[in-house]
C-alpha cells in the first residue's frame, strides 16, 4: 500500500470511528429543547445598548433554523450604519470528546451589513475564522470548512409604532441542521442599535426559535429599565397649555415670587436649559418671544419630546399638552 492509500484508508477510518461513537451518545428520539439568556450593556432608559444572546442547543435534539427576537417598547436606530460595516457576530464553541479524538475549538462570525435604510437593516453572518482542530473534525464528519460561507442571514426591523425584531435564518453551511451529533452553544452579540424606551418600564424580550423541522419554542426575558427620563413635554411652555406666550412667563414668575403652583413639569418651566428654574427663564423666554432671542432648545415649543441629555434634578411627572 503507498501512502496515498495509506493516508486515505486512515481518514476513512477515522472518520467511521468518529462516526460510530457519536451515533452511539446520541439518543434515538429526538427532541427540540434549546436554553435562552440575553443580556445588554446598560438598562439606562434613553440609552442606546448592545446585547447579546447565548443559546443553547443539547447533543441528540434537534438544531435551529431561525431565531426571532422582538422588544415590545425599544426600537432600532439604523443612523449612520453603512453597507459592509459589521453590527455584530456570532460564536460557537465545539467540543466533541469521545475515546481517540477531542474535537475543540469555535466557529466565529462577523454579522456584516448588506442593505440598511431607515426601517430595515439586512445582514449576514459570514463565517471569518474556525479556532482549534473544528476544520478537521467537521471534515472527518463529512462538512466542508464553512470559512468565508454564509452561516446565517439576519435582520434588523423597527416595527411601525413601537418595538422591533431581529430575525436569524440558518443558511444552511453549519451543521445545525436534523439532529445535533454535540452540544451547540451558540453566543451573538450586537453592537449598540437598539435605543432603550426613554420612558422607562420594563423591557420584554419575546424570542422565538424554530427547529430545523418547524417545532417552535418561546421564551420571555423581562428587564426593567432605570432612570426614566419622565413624560413628554415642550420646553418653556411652562403652564401646560400647548403654546409657548408671555402667559408661560406670568406662570414662571407667579411661581418664583408670589406663591404660585409650580406645575407638574419643572424641565418644562426651564427655558433656557440651564437645569434650574429662576428669572433667567422668565427672561429668555420674553427675548425669544419679542426680541428675536434664541428659541428654546428641544424638545421645543410645538414639538412633544424628553429631555434627552438630561443631568439636572427637574423632572416631568405629567405634561398634559403631550
Amino acid at each position: 500500500m503507498n501512502i496515498e492509500h495509506f493516508r486515505s484508508a486512515t481518514t476513512i477510518l477515522g472518520r467511521v470511528v468518529l462516526l460510530a461513537l457519536l451515533a452511539i451518545a446520541t439518543p434515538c428520539s429526538a427532541q427540540f429543547n434549546p436554553s435562552v439568556t440575553t443580556s445588554f450593556d446598560n438598562l439606562q432608559a434613553g440609552a442606546a445598548s448592545s446585547f447579546s444572546q447565548t443559546l443553547l442547543f443539547p447533543e441528540g435534539s434537534e438544531g435551529p433554523y431561525s431565531l426571532l427576537i422582538q422588544f415590545n417598547e425599544d426600537t432600532f436606530d439604523f443612523s449612520g450604519f453603512v453597507p459592509g460595516q459589521q453590527v455584530g457576530g456570532a460564536v460557537i464553541d465545539i467540543f466533541i470528546q469521545t475515546p481517540v479524538v477531542t474535537v475543540a475549538g469555535q466557529i466565529i462570525a462577523e454579522v456584516q451589513i448588506n442593505t440598511v435604510d431607515l426601517e430595515t437593516l439586512e445582514a449576514v453572518a459570514m463565517v471569518t475564522e474556525i479556532t482549534g482542530n473544528v476544520a478537521a473534525g467537521l471534515a472527518l464528519l463529512g462538512f466542508p470548512n464553512p470559512t468565508g460561507q454564509i452561516a446565517f442571514n439576519v435582520t434588523y426591523t423597527k416595527l411601525p409604532v413601537v418595538g422591533a425584531t431581529m430575525n436569524i435564518v440558518d443558511a444552511g453551511s453549519l451543521p445545525l441542521s436534523g439532529i445535533l451529533d454535540f452540544d451547540v452553544p451558540l453566543v451573538w452579540t450586537t453592537e449598540p442599535l437598539l435605543n432603550h424606551s426613554p420612558a422607562g418600564g420594563v423591557l420584554v424580550v419575546e424570542t422565538t426559535i424554530t427547529s430545523s423541522s418547524g417545532v417552535t419554542m418561546q421564551f420571555e426575558e423581562l428587564f426593567p429599565l432605570s432612570d426614566p427620563l419622565g413624560a413628554q413635554f415642550q420646553r418653556a411652555d411652562c403652564n401646560a397649555d400647548g403654546s409657548f406666550n408671555i402667559a408661560d412667563t406670568i406662570f414662571t414668575l407667579a411661581s418664583l415670587f408670589s406663591g404660585g403652583w409650580a406645575g407638574t413639569c419643572t424641565d418644562a418651566c426651564d427655558s433656557n436649559d440651564d437645569g434650574s428654574v429662576n428669572i433667567a427663564d422668565a427672561v429668555f423666554s420674553l427675548a425669544a418671544l419679542f426680541n428675536g432671542g434664541t428659541l428654546p432648545a428641544a424638545p421645543s415649543p410645538g414639538t412633544c419630546g424628553w429631555d434627552e441629555n438630561d443631568t439636572d434634578t427637574l423632572d416631568c411627572e405629567s405634561f398634559g399638552s403631550c
